[in-house]
Order: C-alpha cells, then sequence, then structure tokens
C-alpha cells in the first residue's frame, strides 16, 4: 500500500463512521449497511481503497 491508498482508506472509514452516525439517528435503523456505523466504516474504508488504488 502506497501512501494514496493509505490516506483513501482512512478517508472513507472517516467518512463511513458519520455517515453511519448521521443515518442511524434520522432513519431509525432501516439500512443495516448505512444504519450501523460499524458496519459502514468498514464499508467506506474499503471503497476508499478502491478508489485509491490504480
Amino acid at each position: 500500500m502506497n501512501e494514496i491508498q493509505i490516506a483513501g482508506t482512512i478517508i472513507g472509514g472517516i467518512a463511513g463512521f458519520f455517515i453511519g452516525k448521521f443515518f442511524s439517528k434520522r432513519t431509525g435503523g432501516v439500512c443495516p449497511l448505512l444504519c450501523n456505523p460499524k458496519i459502514s466504516t468498514i464499508y467506506f474504508a474499503l471503497l476508499g481503497y478502491l478508489f485509491t488504488s490504480y
């Protein structure tokens, strides 16, 4: 992993955590992928890694 992939993973994880916190309060836990901060952190960290890998 290079520096760009590490940064993408960290930024994606942070964004996923805040998205999970936001949606869990707003929607009442309807979507388990976005409403659970633990799952959304892992999911968006993986997306951040995939977007920055070429």
